[in-house]
């Protein structure tokens, strides 16, 4: 951090972006280490990095973290446990953040199903050992997989404008209509472990006006 520092002279974001999928099958016939390993990679890591550099953005009373979530925090993955444990304590660390330093921005970016080597990888698992949820995202890795600039569109707007009103939020660069989120509305707290479900704010619409 130093060299970046010196060579910079200001660092204003982190973004932790690295992950592994880790084991995937049943617990009783997974390896402990390498469930182990997966916590540590894709949630004691960033919490590391975010610890060695929250003495300058408090110094600074600035600055921005992004958490790379993925999808394995939206919903329960059979055989991919160790995957979206990590990422629901990443995502739950990032709203803790939040509300510990609120003068700092902290957010989880889910940025879809895209072609990468990890997603690749994932594809070759056998059928029987993957959820519904993730069978979608590979079809849509397969066919192409989610344009990663709009993730990277995301990222730059959340640095760029720190919206205070998403601080602490989990927010899909697929599928969340974070320019015009929903303040003050009832589902704003939902987009926390999970994306916005749309009927369940489509429901609430109704409530509103019925009531």
């Amino acid at each position: 951090m130093n060299q970046t520092l010196d060579r910079l002279g200001k660092i204003d974001h982190l973004i932790n972006n690295a992950a592994i999928t880790g084991p995937c099958g049943k617990l009783e016939k997974l390896d402990f280490q390498e469930f182990e390993e997966t916590i540590q990679i894709n949630f004691l890591a960033p919490v590391f990095l975010i610890k060695i550099i929250l003495p300058l953005f408090l110094k600074q009373n600035s600055g921005t973290v992004i958490n790379l979530s993925g999808g394995g925090a939206t919903a329960p993955r059979p055989h991919f446990g160790a995957y979206g444990a990590s990422k629901c304590a990443l995502v739950r660390f990032t709203e803790s953040l939040a509300l510990e330093y609120p003068k700092l921005h902290f957010y989880s970016v889910a940025p879809g199903a895209m072609k990468t080597p990890m997603m690749e990888g994932i594809s070759k698992i056998s059928t029987d050992k993957i959820g519904k949820e993730q069978e979608e995202a590979l079809h849509r890795m397969k066919h192409g997989g989610d344009d990663p600039r709009k993730a990277a569109k995301l990222i730059h707007w959340l640095c760029e404008t720190e919206p205070k009103e998403l601080n602490g939020k989990l927010i899909s660069a697929k599928w969340d209509n974070y320019l015009n989120p929903p303040v003050n509305h009832p589902a704003l707290p939902f987009w926390t472990l999970r994306r916005v479900d749309e009927a369940l704010v489509k429901n609430l619409k109704e409530i509103e006006v019925n009531s």
